[in-house]
């Protein structure tokens, strides 16, 4: 009942604000970044991840499970793999990801990134929960089931984060070089990690509060304004990719955002 519950909101609030932006801000272009327009296309994509989160039955299995088994808690070899996880989410995304990060003096509004990035963890997390899920459904073997789940979540991220988060919702936060570093560094070791430890005890909310322990720091490192503030925004430097398509570039003094 809660999972319908949660798709049917989902749904309505991603199509308000679809109708809401599509009225007021459609044909925004790309070298203008506005706080108020980018909340709204961000909390469009969490409906949607939302959605998808309830109907493929992720949310309910996640919530009839218990938050950690007691046979998970008393074995030494997952108390291990869950701080080796922690751990290394802390070092790549709360030190090193933070200091690969362009903010150009914005300023923190430290509960609204909080709020912000706990709500992008769900909404992604929950998302690429979903992939594991369906994966899992299938009954291959698990070796199988992480390299599968593992292809769609790496494949799904690229095309997301290249081709809409990094053009259309975040402010300007890399370089070239940081995109690069970024990736090999955080991004693929995270979701390896992650994966791995998710196949191995199937433990749902350990792997989604992984997710949103990662992407509040990238939430708060990069200075994400609060959808009031003002002021003028570097927005996001980009260049043609598949089809013609914007995706994120990177910030350089040579470079500038394509019209």
């Amino acid at each position: 009942m809660y999972s319908i519950i949660h798709a049917l909101i989902s749904a309505i609030l991603g199509l308000m604000l679809a109708i809401i932006y599509s009225i007021k801000y459609r044909g925004t272009s790309v070298k203008v970044w506005n706080p108020k327009i980018a909340w709204i296309r961000a909390f469009i994509y969490f409906s949607v991840c939302n959605f998808i989160f309830a109907i493929s039955g992720t949310l309910e299995t996640l919530l009839s499970q218990p938050f950690v088994p007691l046979e998970q808690l008393t074995n030494p070899f997952w108390l291990l793999y869950l701080i080796v996880c922690f751990l290394y989410i802390f070092l790549a995304y709360w030190i090193l990801w933070s200091r690969m990060t362009l903010t150009f003096d914005r300023q923190y509004y430290l509960f609204i990134e909080v709020l912000f990035g706990v709500i992008w963890g769900i909404s992604t997390g929950g998302l690429l929960l979903s992939f594991y899920h369906l994966w899992r459904l299938t009954a291959l073997a698990p070796w199988m089931i992480y390299l599968l789940s593992y292809l769609s979540l790496a494949v799904y991220q690229y095309f997301t984060h290249d081709y809409f988060w990094d053009v259309y919702v975040s402010p300007e936060h890399d370089t070239p070089r940081s995109i690069l570093l970024k990736t090999g560094v955080c991004h693929v070791p995270n979701v390896a990690l992650t994966l791995g430890f998710l196949t191995i005890w199937n433990n749902y909310a350990i792997f989604l509060l992984f997710f949103i322990f990662a992407l509040t720091a990238t939430t708060i490192f990069q200075k994400f304004p609060a959808p009031w503030a003002k002021g003028e925004f570097h927005a996001p430097m980009v260049k043609p990719g598949i089809l013609g398509l914007y995706r994120g570039a990177g910030y350089t003094k040579k470079t500038q955002n394509l019209k």
